[in-house]
């Protein structure tokens, strides 16, 4: 059964210290975001861009220099297209977020305090696998639970879910080859405090503004099953 196999680096870092750094983006593309889209995203406050796999650890350097840390990566397997969700922030409180369309025009919205997620989705041809299509948007999930009836087995459960708003405005999406990399963080106009990018990625600690990059990894991998299971040899099971 091939999977996606989804590596995260989330790196902090004082406001401006790696999303103004032109070391960092200089290995980076940021055309591969669907045409128009790179301009709404960039009036957002959110700036993407996409690396070679060999040119990994020459930025993985330059990223420990700029910011004296070590690079963790967390590592998530999904099946194709399931939904994976990387917390940015958790445990906000009532926020009120502006949006620039692709119009020029601007609305915002309150949103029920909960954690500000990056969604994203990864599909790929079962012909070939060596091209990975990733889509990702801004998501709330609310912190408030509400009672849903879901079909289970064929039995009918109430359970408490969140509800999850999404800034579907704000999606994006970046065919890359496999085992290639995608890089998240504010833009410019996360220094304005109603934009997505500076809700998403900016936080403040001690009165000090902190940004948060992601840098993504996703690959396409081949995993043997159990028949008749469907248990991953190594224990796991329908892993999301």
């Amino acid at each position: 059964m091939l999977l996606v196999k989804l590596g995260v680096t989330a790196i902090e870092a004082p406001v401006g210290t790696i999303s103004s750094s032109e070391q960092v983006w200089a290995y980076l593309n940021e055309e591969p975001v669907a045409v128009g889209r790179s301009a709404g995203l960039a009036r957002n406050g959110l700036r993407i861009g996409t690396g070679k796999k060999e040119n990994w650890q020459d930025l993985a350097r330059v990223l420990k220099r700029l910011t004296g840390r070590s690079l963790d990566q967390t590592i998530t397997m999904a099946y194709p297209g399931a939904p994976i969700r990387v917390e940015l922030k958790r445990a906000q409180p009532v926020q009120t977020v502006f949006i620039h369309f692709e119009d020029r025009s601007m609305g915002g919205h309150d949103y029920p305090p909960g954690d500000n997620l990056l969604a994203l989705s990864c599909t790929f041809d079962l012909d070939d696998p060596s091209t990975i299509l990733v889509t990702g948007l801004p998501q709330i999930r609310s912190t408030h639970r509400s009672p849903k009836i879901i079909n289970e087995m064929s039995r009918m459960l109430v359970v408490e879910k969140p509800t999850f708003f999404s800034f579907n405005d704000l999606t994006f999406q970046l065919r890359l080859p496999n085992s290639d990399f995608v890089v998240v963080g504010p833009g410019t106009q996360s220094r304005r405090p109603s934009s997505v990018g500076h809700h998403f990625l900016v936080k403040d600690k001690d009165g000090i503004e902190f940004e948060t990059i992601l840098i993504l990894t996703p690959e396409i991998i081949a995993a043997p099953v159990r028949q008749n299971t469907g248990e991953f040899l190594s224990g796991t099971k329908n892993p999301s």
